[in-house]
């Protein structure tokens, strides 16, 4: 268990919000007239929205800033000036498209969600009606945040070629009628007035350029709605901070062919953490051509931890996966924000313990309801599937205490952080947030593993290198300290 012994947080006096003596990478950056596609690469904590502000002081056209969700909008908004509006691509949509008028949209198309489109949906050999549902959702997200109109193969990840073009067929005619919202009063997600914005409408307004953020990770419907938009623009992201191509998002970084500036002089941590980000990054197959640097004003700690630790105000813990994170939640005994929500677990792991006793209507997670017994979703685990694995032990480790124990842990569960004592999270949702402490849990695997990984099977390249970045996304969220799990340290300390 994880000792909780609170400390006060530190503000690092090195670090000032109002003022900026820009640096030789920054004033190079800064030089630069918004004409045509300027790329920045900003490495984790390199003051890459800083530069920003400073760049649209600099050339105080009016601009658009798109980032990429709500909070990182709103934080930019209260930086910016006045000359910068500070928006997400669905803020757009909404607008444009009057969302506003028909309710408000759902976070995600579930079971559920599906009955009014019944008489699209047939069966199909080989597949039970749950997994036909569940390869109906999983196709439909993926057209959604896609560019174009065309729904492709790659949409499908069926291996099936019949089943794969049978699953097709249905979702272009639930699409074709879902994407007609203004015709009904249906459910509609984010991504589908998005996915309609892109399709039929472009960025309006009087604005000389535009700054796209975080585009080391944007969904290809983002990408379009950019381009589309025809304005100068200033792309700022890090590629080793791409982490969501299991989701199918993309680097753009690589779409926008233009010089590459850099932002390699990190003000969030120490020399410590650089050079172990840099130990990292050095696994990848591209590994950077510049290294990381760290603020010599901090002095880091990185220790090796095993056991009972203890953590202050300002900590996080952070895993890679859901099952994991849950783990280390069941030892928890005092107040804690997991960000995300718990809902999300809950269902996960609700969803896997009415597996297990056969009650499949209670199976609500689209991933648990792809198995249609225990038995095959215990033989993926054993084939290999990480996340079945650790869903099949955590039931079989807690059985019927399991429910108790989800109860539990609702009443721990802080809805505002503020109200809490750590953050749990896992690490693909913490990119751009900082704290003091971080602990980073043992289901990250090691660089050398998976270096071994690619060097056996060169198709696990893309799979490797996400991995990594996400390593690095990980260790790089601490401000002071940094506490690795056993393997980690021994191979990078």
């Amino acid at each position: 268990m994880i000792d909780i012994q609170v400390v006060d947080r530190m503000r690092d006096p090195t670090r000032s919000e109002t003022s900026m003596t820009p640096t030789p990478e920054q004033a190079e950056i800064l030089a630069r007239p918004p004409e045509g596609i300027l790329k920045v690469a900003a490495g984790a904590g390199c003051g890459k929205t800083s530069t920003l502000v400073e760049y649209a002081k600099r050339w105080p056209a009016q601009g658009l800033y798109l980032a990429f969700n709500r909070s990182i909008a709103d934080e930019a908004g209260r930086k910016f000036p006045r000359s910068i509006q500070t928006r997400t691509a669905h803020s757009l949509a909404h607008r444009a498209l009057q969302i506003g008028k028909r309710g408000s949209p759902i976070a995600k198309f579930r079971f559920e969600h599906l009955q009014p489109y019944e008489e699209f949906i047939r069966p199909v050999d080989g597949m039970t009606y749950g997994q036909v549902r569940a390869a109906v959702l999983r196709t439909l997200d993926s057209f959604l945040i896609d560019a174009g109109s065309k729904l492709r193969a790659d949409h499908c990840q069926l291996a099936d070629i019949k089943q794969q073009s049978a699953i097709r067929h249905m979702v272009k005619a639930i699409a074709v009628k879902l994407l007609r919202f203004n015709q009904h009063d249906l459910p509609i997600t984010h991504d589908t007035y998005l996915k309609a914005f892109e399709l039929w409408h472009r960025i309006e307004g009087d604005f000389a350029y535009l700054l796209l953020d975080e585009a080391q990770d944007l969904n290809p419907v983002l990408i379009s709605v950019a381009r589309k938009a025809a304005l100068p623009t200033v792309v700022v992201g890090d590629t080793y901070q791409s982490i969501y191509r299991f989701r199918g998002a993309i680097d753009a970084m690589q779409q926008f062919p233009a010089d590459e500036l850099p932002l390699t002089h990190s003000w969030r941590f120490g020399p410590k953490i650089a050079t172990l980000c840099n130990r990292i990054l050095k696994h990848h197959s591209r590994p950077p051509r510049r290294p990381l640097h760290g603020n010599p004003a901090i002095e880091n700690e990185i220790i090796r931890y095993g056991g009972a630790a203890s953590a202050g105000a300002g900590t996080a813990i952070l895993a890679r996966t859901n099952a994991r994170l849950f783990e280390g939640l069941s030892l928890i005994d005092r107040p804690f924000h997991l960000l995300g929500g718990f809902a999300g677990l809950e269902r996960q792991l609700s969803s896997a313990y009415a597996l297990r006793q056969n009650q499949l209507a209670q199976v609500t997670d689209a991933d648990v309801a792809r198995f249609t017994s225990w038995g095959q979703f215990n033989d993926a685990a054993e084939r290999g599937d990480v996340d079945a694995r650790r869903l099949r032990d955590i039931v079989g480790k807690h059985g019927p205490a399991l429910p108790s124990l989800l109860q539990r842990l609702a009443g721990l569960h802080r809805e505002n952080e503020s109200d809490a004592q750590i953050t749990v999270s896992t690490a693909h949702k913490v990119k751009g947030r900082e704290f003091r402490t971080v602990f980073v849990l043992d289901d990250f695997d090691s660089p050398r593993e998976l270096m071994a990984r690619r060097a056996k099977d060169a198709t696990k390249t893309e799979e490797t290198d996400q991995l990594i970045n996400l390593l690095y996304v990980a260790c790089s969220r601490a401000t002071y300290r940094l506490c690795l799990a056993p393997k980690l340290f021994d191979e990078l300390c």
